[in-house]
């Protein structure tokens, strides 16, 4: 349904219906769309997003951005991933929801950079949360705006952009 009428038109009374199940039990396990929404990204990014640990944080985290993108661009859960970035910013109740969604998927790359620091392949001065804000920020910006292509040939010159100002001097 998501995929058919995009966030905007989903409804929960509408999922009940197509589902078979009832109303009062969908709401049981999900009182919002947002929490189903939720719920579907992660299912689908569980499968897919794991910590790849190839020894290189560059193919590491190269395999991240790509997964990330695959997944936001042929995948359910890109739409489902803008709906709750939209929700978020149109009702203030979701956003604490959102923000425990988001920390989940930044654990994955927050694990390999620091990882990396270790290897010291990385500045052990590398600000982890803000290396996650740029890649993830720069694909979510692409993702929303649709301004240029999001591709894996992307993630590769992002990842090393953005480790270029990481990167130990040897």
């Amino acid at each position: 349904m998501l995929r058919r009428n995009g966030y905007a038109r989903l409804t929960m009374e509408g999922v009940a219906a197509e589902s078979g199940v009832a109303k009062t039990t969908l709401y049981r396990r999900w009182p919002t769309k947002a929490a189903l929404c939720m719920d579907l990204y992660l299912d689908v990014a569980a499968r897919e997003l794991g910590d790849p640990d190839t020894g290189d944080v560059a193919r590491d985290l190269a395999h991240i951005a790509t997964t990330v993108i695959r997944l936001q661009t042929k995948t359910v859960a890109g739409q489902a991933l803008i709906g709750l970035i939209a929700e978020a910013q149109l009702n203030p109740a979701t956003r604490p929801a959102y923000r425990a969604f988001a920390e989940q998927r930044r654990e994955v790359t927050r694990i390999v950079l620091r990882r990396a620091i270790r290897r010291g392949e990385l500045d052990k001065h590398t600000d982890v949360e803000l290396v996650i804000d740029a890649l993830g920020g720069a694909v979510t910006f692409r993702l929303l705006q649709g301004h240029q292509p999001l591709t894996a040939n992307v993630a590769t010159k992002l990842v090393h952009l953005v480790l270029s100002g990481c990167r130990v001097d040897r």
